[in-house]
């Protein structure tokens, strides 16, 4: 019996190759693109789950209050010192702190140095680090830790470096400055955690560098990237830690700012998804991943119905004959049920063959490192069954069902049971829907690429264009490479200084405006700069004048957003006024007009610039136009003989805008990609609705044609149809897409409005992809012989 079931299917299929085509293509699209979604969903909701004591693990945090308090991720260096001598139910406690940027030199066999230029890769921890985090060892003891001078490196780095994972007593140099030697190996570090340093070095090292040194034992101050780890005893709940950090902060102050730190602790599993003093990974970026694969899987779930409603019609003397010979309602529904569970599977393997090859593309979009290993497959293959299973009964229950209902009699006309001619019938809900959905997805995409133009375009206060900034990785020779580059021949002008105009890395500290008691309830970006940086930037002096050259501090220029903090009249107001910035003192000498220091999400700071020369840490050159070729190759010579030890990298002001941007392209492009799929699967869809119309229509059609009926009258047969559910879809869709991508602008300070336009393109787009795709048939049934039309009646 089976085996005559699964016979008829397949000849069926095979007979009606495009219909089982479209529709193993419309549900392998959205199968590919839900597993995409799925694994990067897991992905990211099992960030640091691996760990075993992950559920008594938290990290101290602070809350820095100023005029309205904002969150911070780091901890002062001596919080695990103190957690160990005042907690009793602590467990272990431990710092852990990372670089940015390092600089690791290893010695070859020609008696030079392999040097390789480290993002975020390396760490200072304390041991216990190693007895809460499961980061296992292939070699070696983290117990060596304890002593001065020692790292633990990776498999990865390891290999990297000397080609082998035999490395104990191996020694490595870091920036130039400190030889630490190899005393453990770790196993790769897992592809989910937030913790990715390959290479922690023992914090008694840190504590014995001079530059350093002083503030192990200082609770003046925190780096973001300097993170206290608390594991607590058995029995022991989170909240427990309330008193302990409410006590904290009156027993810990700041040493000048009375307050100014709250210090919290947070469970460590939730940080991923914490904006505030985590990762910041959006879950509603989740969310809106989430929602897209369940729009494309009802997208392909309706145009299968579509298609298989339309194919119904031609298997009305199939049902006749079938149940004329005793074939019952449920032995029919369960053989079209059957078919559409076949057609499934295939839209499975196609599915699963999507995302393979997807993914690596996925991974460079979004800068992810999945894969398809074993670890994933696991969870996969439940999905992918659950979803089998799902995509069977939504797509194919109301088919089957439909088609098990034919009246034998009417079927064995070659007729099947029609709904009357005004009834919103299943099908136009249907197809409403999807264009709903392409809409909401056009409407998005439309809105996405509006704001990164603005964002583009926007004038961010300073010249973005062809300024190039380099490293300078030893203060004692910056005059000279300043010097050195403004003799090129193509460079402009040069300037030293802490940071860009706009950049990831703002120094924020407190200040006291003329001779007041006490400091201002606001933080201000503190950006120390020579002379030439206003002009190298081209920030606009709104009044005063600018800086003096100078490597002291003794005058500050500051901008708008400042003299507005301070409740000012007027810039001139602040002039000659002292101001103290951090430990620094000086007179306000210039006020420049506001510029963006930050991404668009945020608002423009209070900025104070000064002449503080130990913090410079950048080198910004501004070219002149034409061949940049020779010039870069000139100021790459420069560096590299100034400092021969050092790895010289570059970046162009032009890239570092681009990165504020990344978030945005990112979206855009699975926004954009989703919504292709989205509007092809609809494409099948109306397709099937356009077949269903021109069969249910075709004698209709010769009736009016015989009658005298115009060509162009014909189509407005077949288009008012798609027309009115474009309409009712556009009704629906409108608010919903206004509403979502409303609230997402919500997160930029500085923002476009959704205009009428951004409708009216996916109105037009709607309307274009409809003609396109139904045009063909529609032209087809106009342009056919009444006579053959009315005979096959």
């Amino acid at each position: 019996m089976l085996q005559n079931y699964l016979k008829l299917i397949l000849r069926k299929l095979a007979k009606h190759r495009d219909y089982a085509f479209l529709n193993v293509l419309g549900l392998g699209l959205s199968v590919g693109c839900s597993i995409l979604i799925f694994a990067l969903i897991r992905h990211h909701t099992n960030f640091d789950t691996f760990h075993q004591k992950k559920d008594r693990i938290m990290r101290v945090v602070m809350d820095i209050k100023t005029e309205s308090s904002f969150p911070f991720s780091g901890a002062p260096n001596p919080t695990a010192a103190a957690l160990r001598d005042e907690c009793a139910f602590v467990e272990k406690v431990a710092m852990r702190s990372e670089e940015d940027e390092t600089l690791i030199s290893v010695a070859n066999d020609k008696g030079g140095k392999d040097k390789y230029k480290e993002l975020r890769k390396f760490a200072w921890i304390e041991p216990a680090y190693l007895d809460m985090l499961d980061f296992p060892l292939l070699s070696g003891n983290a117990a060596d830790l304890e002593a001065p001078n020692t790292v633990l490196v990776s498999e990865k780095m390891a290999n990297k470096y000397f080609g082998s994972t035999n490395v104990l007593g191996e020694i490595i140099r870091l920036n130039n400055q400190t030889d630490l030697r190899i005393v453990g190996v770790l196993r790769d570090l897992p592809k989910n955690t937030d913790y990715k340093q390959e290479m922690l070095a023992s914090w008694a090292t840190l504590k014995s560098l001079p530059e350093t040194s002083a503030d192990m034992s200082s609770w003046a101050g925190a780096r973001g990237g300097t993170f206290c780890f608390v594991l607590l005893k058995k029995g022991h709940a989170f909240r427990e830690m309330n008193a302990v950090m409410a006590r904290f902060r009156k027993d810990h102050p700041h040493p000048e700012v009375k307050d100014l730190f709250q210090y919290k602790a947070v469970p460590m599993l939730g940080l991923h998804f914490d904006k505030d003093y985590g990762f910041g990974m959006d879950k509603r970026f989740l969310w809106a991943l989430g929602m897209m694969g369940l729009f494309l899987l009802f997208t392909a779930c309706f145009n299968f119905i579509n298609m298989a409603t339309a194919q119904a019609l031609t298997r009305g003397r199939e049902v006749g004959v079938r149940k004329a010979l005793g074939s019952t309602r449920g032995q029919l529904f369960w053989q079209f049920m059957a078919e559409t569970g076949l057609i499934v599977i295939g839209a499975l393997l196609v599915g699963v063959l999507i995302a393979r090859l997807a993914q690596p593309y996925l991974n460079t979009w979004l800068k992810e490192d999945i894969a398809f290993d074993a670890a994933l497959w696991i969870p996969l293959t439940g999905f992918a069954l659950v979803l089998g299973i799902l995509l069977t009964f939504l797509a194919g229950f109301y088919p089957a069902l439909m088609q098990a209902r034919f009246n034998p009699v009417i079927s064995m006309k070659g007729m099947g049971e029609m709904p009357g001619k005004n009834s919103f019938s299943l099908r136009r809900v249907l197809v409403s829907t999807q264009f709903g959905i392409s809409q909401v997805m056009i409407i998005g995409a439309a809105v996405i690429t509006a704001q990164m133009h603005y964002a583009q375009n926007v004038d961010w206060g300073f010249r973005p264009g062809a300024i190039l900034t380099v490293d300078v990785p030893e203060p004692a020779k910056m005059k000279t490479l300043q010097t050195q580059l403004g003799q090129i021949s193509g460079v402009k002008n040069v300037s030293l200084c802490y940071q860009p105009p706009a950049s990831g890395s703002n120094n924020q500290t407190r200040i006291l405006y003329d001779n007041r008691a006490e400091a201002e309830q606001w933080v201000v970006n503190n950006k120390p700069a020579d002379a030439n940086y206003l002009e190298t930037f081209g920030l606009k002096l709104v009044t005063g004048r600018n800086l003096r050259a100078s490597d002291t501090v003794s005058e500050f220029v500051v901008n708008e957003a400042f003299v507005k903090k301070l409740n000012l009249a007027s810039s001139a107001d602040i002039l000659n006024k002292k101001v103290q910035v951090g430990q620094s003192k000086g007179l306000v000498v210039g006020v420049v007009k506001d510029f963006h220091n930050w991404s668009l999400v945020q608002e423009i700071s209070p900025i104070a610039f000064s002449t503080y020369s130990d913090d410079y840490q950048v080198c910004a050159i501004q070219l002149s136009p034409g061949n940049p070729a020779p010039v870069l190759a000139n100021i790459k010579k420069v560096w590299e003989n100034l400092y021969p030890d050092q790895y010289y990298t570059q970046k162009f002001m032009d890239e570092q805008m681009a990165e504020f941007m990344e978030t945005e392209t990112m979206l855009l492009r699975l926004v954009r990609t989703f919504a292709g799929v989205a509007i092809f699967i609809g494409c099948l869809g109306l397709y099937g609705l356009a077949a269903f119309m021109v069969t249910r229509k075709r004698k209709e059609v010769g009736i009016r044609k015989t009658l005298g009926a115009s060509i162009l009258g014909i189509l407005w047969l077949f288009g008012k149809e798609y027309t009115r559910l474009i309409a009712i879809a556009f009704i629906v869709a409108a608010p919903l897409a206004w509403w979502a991508m409303n609230t997402w602008l919500q997160d930029y300070t500085y923002r476009i409005s959704i205009g009428v336009g951004v409708f009216v393109l996916s109105l037009l787009s709607t309307f274009g992809i409809a003609v396109i795709t139904v045009g063909f048939q529609s032209v087809k049934a106009a342009l056919a012989n009444p006579v053959k039309s009315l005979r096959s009646e």
